[in-house]
Parts: C-alpha cells; structure tokens; sequence
C-alpha cells in the first residue's frame, strides 16, 4: 500500500525547520480508545491499531508497535517509506534523534507530563531545541478531518455504581488534603465518569464523556464538560455539589485558584499542555498518583454482582454464537464480517446491553495469527472449513462490562494445532487456579500461563491479562498480568477483575487464543485466588487430552459443567441438547 502522507509531513518539517516529530496515538485525555478526530497515527501511517507511536523525520519515518501488532503493522504499512520497530525500542531510538542545534517538534497536549519533562532534560543536554507545536502539525495537513461529536452525557446510578458520588468526592478531597495539595486536575475519562457516577457516548464502544475535572480544597470541584449534552436529570444531581463549565473554557481552569497553589496531577497520565498551563497561571504543580485508580479497579459488592451478571447473559449469547458457528451448513457462505454481525445480533438482544465493548476480532485462519486483527469491512474474507476461526469480543451493559475469546475449528484440526490449543488451554487453567499471596503483582504469576508453551520453545508477545472496567473502559489500568519487562504493575487486590488470555500464533496460518474474566478474591487473610465469571464452551475438538494432567481434567469438567448449568435455560432446545454434548466430561 502506497504512503504518500509521509512525504507530506516530511516536507512540513522542512518548511518550518523541524528536523524530527514524536507522533503519539492518543487524545488530549491520553485516553487509549480515542474518537475519529484524534486518529493522527493512522492518516499518517495507516496503522489501525490501539497503540503505537512514530518518529517522522525529514528523511525517514518509523513506526514503533507492540508484540500484539507486529504482523499487522507489516501488511498495512508502505514499507519502503516507514520502518516498524518493537515499541521497546522506541526511547533508544529517539535519544539518536536528539542533536546538537536540530529540532524536536511534539504536540504538548498528546503527551505526558513524565514523558515530556524527559524530553525537556534530554534537550537541555543535548542542546537540541524541543519544539511545543501550537496547532498539531498532523491537523494542518489532514484533509476532511473528522469533526468531533459530542454524544449523550448520563447518569449511572447507584443501584450499579454501588456508591454514591458525593462519598467517592469526600474520600479524593481527604487525599488531597494528607498530600498537602490545594487541589487536583483530572484529565482521565473513565476516572472522571467513575468519580461522579456519569457516562457518556463520545467514544465508541466505551461509554465515556469527554470532560476535565479540577478539585479544589477551596472550593467546589469544577467539571468541564459539553453542557448541553448533559442529560438533565444528571446536570440536576451533579449541580449540588460541583460547578459545571462549558468544556470549550478549559483553558480558563486555573484562573480562580490562588497564586502558588500546589496542585495535584498524574504526571504519568496527565497532558503536559496542563501542566505548562498551570505554571503560567503562578501554580504550582506536583505529582500525586490519579487518586481514583486503585478504587475504581478494586469493584464494589454492587460492581462485581453486575460482572457476574452481565457475564452470564453474555454467556449465553457465545454461546448461542457457537451453536450457530459448529452447526452451520454452509459455513463458507458466510465471512469474517457476517459472522461478527451474527454475534452481535444475539448479544443486541439482552437485558442491560448498550453496545459492545470494542470493535469486535473476527479471523479466520493466517487472519487469526494477528492477535489484534481488524476485518476490511470493503474486503469480506470468507470462512472456510478444517480451518481454525478465533472471536475476541465483548459487550458494554449498564450493569459490567465484558470481554470474551474463543477459538474454533470450523472442521477438523490438524495434530499440531490440537498441540498448541491445548497448552495454551494448560496455560490458562494453570493461571486461573492459581492461589497466591497477598503483594502479589500480576507479573509475579504470569509465567504461569506460559509455562506450557516454553516447554516447547514457544510463547506470545502480549501480555497475559489487563484490567476490565465497570460499565467503562474494557482495558482498565492499573492492574494487569504481564511479563516484567512489558508494562508496569501492582499489587493484586480484592475485587479488581482481570482478563486471563493466553495465545499461540504461528504467523501466516493461524492463532490460537482463549480468554476469560476472573475477579480477584480473598481465599483467607494472607491469600488470594480467582473467580472465574466468563461462561462459555471451549472447544473440545482441538484438545488434545493426553496432554491434560488430572488437575487439568477436572477444572476443564467442572467448568463445562457450571456452562451447561448457568446457560442452559435460556438456549433453544437444540442449543441445549448441542451444549450438553459439548460439555460432557473428558
């Protein structure tokens, strides 16, 4: 595929005397899914993945990409104008660019506050100039640029936040007071929409508002949002305990505070363009870890029952989808895109649905070998039989949020791929099983859901399991399972839920991948273990049992039992009959 986009920014640099740009894939939140307005990484290299980064110099570009994107980024890049590199790589690669007298061009707002204040260091020793753009280059180049929509701002109330908003404020308001902090800015969207128990319609598939939240000791919290977009009935509750601002006046938001304010951010999460704008106004700024992190991903009672829930009517819709996928006469009628319709139909139909959580991984075959494939909706590709078909989807109800994959032989499976499912199988019972001390981090357990791939020499270059939100964000950070050297982590906790993912790719043939939902819980006052809340079949006919210990054998048994008893009721009578075959013990 042809890039000339490229040479257009290359010459940009050129006319204003820019020798590199730092093209990051993010919004002004930092926010990981990011409405069509803020897709520059993509006009500019045609790499449709949820993250990534570019260095764009006047005489070469490269794209910097997870393990999760390698293959994909290698079929729609134009290689003869862009390198792709691993995103490890990306700091290494970036000090080069830094040289005596040449410029560094970033735009403030797509930027961390850390991330920024590195740059600023590396410059001042190098003797490059850093270049703060004041309109995003990309911008001025981009034709028909999307316009931005604001969507529905509402309620969630507390029959599925679980607590009411105005506690959520106090228990922030006495962190900032025990931080010696005069106040606190907010830029984290799903942070924002846990803390007042809101949500919005302004991301796809991830009910978020766009909307900046500043906490004040002094004062009541002023959020910034578009105000007409707020359902009235919410502007009514919210108005008794906050201020609420015309979002298009953010660059007001530290007017009123005293001079010499010490305010809070995340310098992890916050925009750098915040940060600058504080110092401006004579305040100043201080790094307090987004005190809402670790509350939100640790669930309430209310929260987690809504999991649960929400993930068995999910369940049913899987495996309704499943029944329809191994059952299908004519299979190689249908393709990549009407199998995803065909999902979502079922799903479109159940209590509490909203949308569903992301845009749906629909692969068939070498497809399946790219473990965050997107379809080209101009470009159905059929389903084809003794071929392995792999889903990784999700649906957003009021009540949880969920994140399923399954993979599938549409036939029969050959000896290898038997193989492989079954130990990433091994993997992921081996990690859902486990029970584990309290200060545990999930990269101090993922090496569990590997072990039986690295018997052999094998292993995936994602990590194991992230986050999940309640009714908000399908990655939620901070909690994760991952290799060391991959992401950050923390301690584990009560409540927080996780998925558990373990995958095989053999590029150009297929991939292999099984995810479910666990929930953290107390086993004792010095133990953890998981919850296992995902309810759906896996598929028998690419185990191999011989490879099954006992240990492996009764989970497997017990869990297809609990399938068949949690989901029987609502199936057909020959959906019922099939998961009853499906779920007899090994």
């Amino acid at each position: 595929m042809s890039n000339i986009k490229i040479k257009k920014i290359q010459n940009k640099l050129k006319e204003k005397n820019i020798n590199t740009l730092i093209i990051n894939r993010t919004d002004e939140f930092l926010n990981e899914y990011i409405s069509e307005d803020s897709e520059r990484l993509l006009w500019a290299t045609d790499f449709s993945g949820s993250a990534g980064r570019a260095i764009v110099s006047q005489n070469a570009a490269t794209l910097f990409v997870d393990g999760r994107y390698t293959f994909q980024a290698k079929e729609q890049l134009d290689t003869s104008q862009i390198s792709i590199e691993h995103l490890n790589d990306f700091s290494k690669k970036l000090s080069g660019n830094f040289i005596k007298n040449e410029c560094i061009a970033i735009d403030p707002r797509l930027h961390s506050i850390e991330e920024t204040l590195k740059y600023v260091d590396l410059s001042v020793k190098s003797e490059t100039k850093l270049y703060f753009t004041e309109d995003n280059l990309i911008d001025e180049l981009w034709d028909n640029k999307p316009i931005r929509n604001y969507g529905l701002v509402f309620d969630h109330p507390k029959n599925f936040a679980g607590i009411e908003s105005s506690k959520k404020l106090e228990h922030v308001i006495e962190t900032l007071d025990k931080n010696n902090l005069g106040a606190y800015f907010l830029s984290s969207l799903d942070s924002i929409a846990w803390l007042l128990n809101l949500r919005g319609s302004d991301i796809l598939n991830t009910p978020l508002a766009f909307a900046f939240l500043l906490i004040s000791l002094d004062d009541k919290p002023v959020l910034y949002v578009k105000i007409d977009m707020v359902e009235p009935l919410l502007k009514a509750r919210l108005a008794k305990y906050i201020y609420i601002e015309p979002i298009e006046k953010i660059k007001e938001v530290f007017n009123d505070l005293k001079h010499q304010t010490k305010i809070g951010f995340d310098f992890k999460n916050s925009s750098y363009f915040f940060y600058d704008l504080a110092i401006k106004k004579n305040c100043v700024p201080s790094h307090l870890e987004n005190p809402c992190l670790i509350p939100k991903a640790s669930k309430n009672a209310v929260e987690l029952e809504g999991a649960r829930k929400a993930h068995v009517r999910d369940g049913v819709s899987v495996t309704k989808f499943l029944y329809w996928l191994k059952n299908h006469q004519n299979i190689e009628n249908e393709n990549e895109i009407s199998a995803a319709a065909k999902l979502f139909s079922f799903r479109n139909s159940n209590d509490l649905f909203h949308s569903i959580s992301f845009d749906t991984i629909s692969a068939i075959g070498k497809n399946a070998a790219l473990p965050h494939y997107r379809y080209d909706k101009n470009n159905p590709i059929p389903l084809k039989k003794n071929t392995i078909y792999l889903f990784d989807s999700g649906g957003q109800y009021y009540d949880g949020t969920t994140d399923i994959t399954r993979t599938v032989i549409l036939g029969k499976p050959t000896k290898e791929q038997k193989e492989m499912f079954t130990r990433v199988l091994k993997g992921h019972i081996s990690l859902s099983t486990h029970t584990f001390p309290k200060k545990t981090k999930g990269t101090d357990i993922d090496y569990l859901a590997r072990s039986s791939l690295q018997e052999i020499g094998c292993d995936y270059d994602h990590g194991t399991g992230h986050g999940i939100g309640s009714f908000l964000s399908v990655h939620e950070a901070p909690q994760r399972i991952s290799k060391k050297n991959m992401y950050p982590s923390v301690d584990l906790l009560s409540g927080m839920i996780l998925s558990n993912e373990p995958g095989f790719y053999k590029e150009g043939e297929y991939g292999i991948r099984i995810e479910n939902i666990l929930i953290v819980t107390e086993e004792n006052e010095n133990l953890f273990n998981f919850e296992n809340i995902s309810w759906a079949p896996i598929d028998k006919d690419l185990i191999e049992p011989s490879l099954l210990n006992s240990n492996d054998l009764k989970w497997l048994n017990n869990y297809h039992q609990t399938v068949f008893d949690k989901l029987s009721t609502f199936l057909t009578a020959e959906e019922k009959l099939w998961l009853q075959k499906v779920t007899l013990p090994l």
